[in-house]
Parts: structure tokens; C-alpha cells; sequence
């Protein structure tokens, strides 16, 4: 028997009801919609990067086309967008840890008695903790610094070696402390791929504001706005992004570090 159409052509999808569209609640919007088109003209019905004519803002990344009967083809599009302009807001999460550091990068390390760990220089002269002849120069706490002659001033820390009181014997022989570490990981999406370029270029550089000056926050308000130190250093360094294609969009993922003493400027980029 011959087949018998009746009917609109459907040479053009036609978009079926249902359709829902999501935000994440940080703008990302995210869109899956079905549609119906004669199986000659579906798989080229709908492509990557095609917008949707309900709502401007999303546009097509992926699509799947079901041959059915009749001539008849079920098309399905995922489409993404971000809500307003050209950014999604920042999801940050965040994390305070301990890491073992070396006890000679301690802020109180050089102090004096008090509160000081080793003390200051000028040192007193005293025995070598190894049994030889070298100069040796005694600091608080039973710390021990030699330096082979050089002058007291600029010693070398050998380590602590005093057990006459509580003090020296919690301290002695001890190399490391538990020093707080703190980090902030975030998600952005962006329609600009230049937006990806320059972020790149601020890994290693050390801020002091919710982003680098001339980006867009990186951190959300609750934060605060000023990341700086005693010594008005930056406490704030991106130290990773990474990137991926997202559909239409760019995902950009990054890392910052935050370190309560802040980031010396003799050693690393800051940004001002």
C-alpha cells in the first residue's frame, strides 16, 4: 500500500512543548529541546552554535536525531548560556589545612626572647654541637649557628641543641612546624576566549583584592575585599587555571593561595 501524507511538510524542525531551561544559579544556563523534522532534512536540520529562538541567550553545542517512522525524525538539542553579559558569577569553594614547613620560615623564627624561636642577631660565641673547633654562636632556646668564620651577624642555622628547660626540650632537634595553608577553588564560564588568555597570564602573580586589577572578582564578596598583610604584601596568588571547551561557552577553572604573612615582592609578581 502506498504511503499517504497529510500535513504540514516538516522540512523545517519544528520545536515540540516541553522544552525546559536551567540555571545553576550562578548564571549558567543550560536548555534541552526536541524537535520534529522530515528524516531528508534532519540531520542538518539543527547545528553546533545555531541559537534558540525562544531565548536568545543559548545557543546549540550538541545535537542527536532519531529516524523514525513515516519520515518522520525526533531531533534532540542541549543548548548553554549564561544568563547576563559575558560572565557566569564565580563558585568558590575553599579549604584550611595544615602543611609541614621548615621551622627557619617561621615569622617568629629571627625574634627575640618572647615570643622568638631562635632570636636575633647579634649571637654569643659558644661550642660547636659536633665536638670540633668551627665557630659556633648561641641563640635563645638552645639554638646553635655556625657559619666557618664568617661574622656572627649572618649565621648559618645548624639547629637546637639545649635541654636545660621545657622550652629547649620541646624545641630541640626540631626542623618543622605545622604552618595553616588556605586555598580557594573557583568556576567562572565566559562567552570571550580572550577572557581565558589574559587569566592565563596572572598564574604566579600575587593580589590583594577578590582579582587581579583590570579582571573581573575571582572571589565572592562574603570574602571580603582587602587580602593584605602586617607588612601591606598581597596575601592572595592565582597559582592555577585550567580550561575547557563548554558547548558555546569557555570553563574556566582556577586555584588561588592564601598565605596569612602575605607574598615577599623580592620573590614573586604582584599585581597593582
Amino acid at each position: 500500500m502506498a504511503k499517504v501524507s497529510k500535513g504540514n511538510t516538516l522540512t523545517a524542525p519544528v520545536l515540540q512543548a516541553g522544552y525546559s531551561i536551567e540555571n545553576d544559579g550562578y548564571g549558567l544556563l543550560t536548555c534541552k529541546a526536541t524537535y520534529k523534522a522530515d528524516n531528508a532534512k534532519a540531520a542538518s536540520a539543527i547545528k553546533r552554535g545555531d541559537v534558540f529562538k525562544p531565548d536568545g541567550r543559548l545557543k546549540c553545542h550538541k545535537v542527536s536525531v532519531a529516524f523514525g517512522p513515516l519520515d518522520v525524525a525526533t531531533i534532540t538539542a542541549d543548548y548553554c548560556g549564561i544568563e547576563a553579559g559575558d560572565w557566569t558569577e564565580p563558585n568558590v569553594s575553599g579549604s584550611a589545612t595544615l602543611s609541614t614547613e621548615p621551622l627557619t620560615s617561621h615569622p617568629n623564627f629571627f625574634k627575640a626572647a618572647g615570643r622568638g624561636i631562635a632570636g636575633p642577631a647579634p649571637y654569643t660565641s659558644t661550642a660547636s654541637p659536633d665536638g670540633t673547633n668551627k665557630p659556633a654562636f648561641l641563640g635563645i632556646n638552645g639554638a646553635i649557628f655556625g657559619n666557618d668564620g664568617v661574622a656572627p651577624n649572618k649565621p648559618l642555622f645548624l639547629g637546637f641543641f639545649g635541654t636545660s628547660t621545657d622550652q629547649e626540650k620541646k624545641l630541640y632537634k626540631r626542623t618543622s612546624y605545622l604552618s595553616p595553608v588556605s586555598s580557594f577553588n573557583g568556576v567562572l564560564y565566559t562567552t570571550k576566549a580572550g577572557n581565558v588568555v589574559s587569566l592565563r597570564k596572572y598564574v604566579g602573580v600575587a593580589f590583594s583584592g577578590r582579582a587581579p586589577e583590570g579582571y573581573r572578582f575571582l572571589l565572592p564578596a562574603y570574602l571580603g575585599d582587602n587580602f593584605t598583610a602586617k607588612d601591606e604584601t598581597p596575601q592572595l596568588l592565582l597559582s592555577n587555571v585550567s580550561f575547557e571547551d563548554y558547548g558555546m561557552l569557555y570553563k574556566i577553572s582556577y586555584e588561588i593561595r592564601f598565605n596569612r604573612e602575605g607574598y615577599m615582592t623580592e620573590i614573586y609578581t604582584i599585581n597593582t
